[in-house]
């Protein structure tokens, strides 16, 4: 059987589209040797899964033997401030001498149990997704609940893979944050640059192209000027009845210094410019909003 080159192509292809297996590493987080030191049934841990806007909590002792039922707490003070309550009572009462609070890791919805948890004094640990989904597949498969889930924490967290997160220098967090935040602004405007060429071609087309590059963008007169012809109508006939003479009115009545050549091959633009589309109105209120948006 001969096989086109085409079709090994593709199978080779979707070969490679395939996800990789998660990879859990070596366990950072043992707790065997305090385990030994307490006794088994003497070290508790929290198992904790997390959600938008409730959590999900259980009581274990290292043998798995459950001292609190899994119990929903809500993300407010008043309701972690019941289940810190509840908690050290469960752990008074049937003698647990150490205990650590595992979480599982959900985007930054974990944070606030992590928190309130950490403040009344415990230990808190994070547990990562990979870890929790591969302890849950023996015993459950892909049978995804809370109760599965925490059952999941547990025993990630007995294995060494719960995880004490390490301090940040808080000038490096600070850093980290507004680092991010520029990131995120320069591909946001990026986009928001793309989007308003493409508007503006339908209402006044090649005017863009009038600035080679980023001029568009980063010179003085481009942005300016396109508001002061969205004022007036946005389309290709406004510029052409104001002339040269007028365009240089409308930026000195903005208060905004121009190059006359600049002026100059916008008018010869418009002179000859092709007509804007049926609907080229609309497409102006988006650009000009765009506009904003990237101002």
């Amino acid at each position: 059987m001969v096989t086109s080159r085409k079709s090994r192509t593709k199978r080779k292809r979707s070969r490679s589209q395939k996800f990789k297996k998660a990879v859990l590493g070596r366990p950072q987080g043992v707790i065997q040797p305090r385990v030994q030191k307490v006794g088994p049934d003497k070290f508790g841990i929290v198992a904790v899964d997390c959600a938008k806007a409730r959590s999900k909590w259980m009581l274990v002792d290292f043998y798995g033997t459950v001292i609190v039922e899994p119990t929903d707490v809500e993300h407010n003070r008043s309701s972690f401030r019941i289940a810190v309550l509840t908690l050290k009572q469960a752990i008074e009462k049937h003698g647990l001498t150490d205990v650590i609070f595992a979480v599982e890791m959900t985007g930054i919805y974990h944070k606030p149990p992590l928190r309130a948890f950490r403040d009344a004094g415990f230990e808190t640990r994070i547990v990562h997704p990979f870890a929790s989904s591969y302890y849950r597949q023996p015993e459950h498969g892909d049978i995804k609940t809370d109760d599965n889930d925490l059952d999941a924490i547990f025993r990630a967290a007995i294995n060494g893979f719960g995880l004490i997160e390490k301090p940040f220098d808080p000038i490096h967090q600070q850093l980290q944050i507004l680092a991010r935040h520029r990131r995120d602004l320069v591909k946001k405007k990026s986009k928001l640059q793309c989007q308003i060429r493409q508007h503006l071609e339908r209402g006044l087309t090649g005017f863009a192209s009038l600035f080679k590059g980023d001029d568009l963008w980063s010179q003085a007169t481009p942005v300016p000027l396109l508001r002061q012809i969205a004022a007036r109508g946005g389309t290709v006939d406004v510029v052409r009845n104001a002339g040269q003479k007028g365009l240089v009115e409308w930026m000195k009545s903005a208060e905004i210094r121009v190059h006359q050549k600049t002026l100059e091959r916008v008018v010869v633009w418009a002179a000859n410019a092709a007509d804007p589309d049926p609907v080229a109105l609309h497409h102006t209120r988006v650009w000009t909003a765009l506009l904003d948006d990237w101002q």
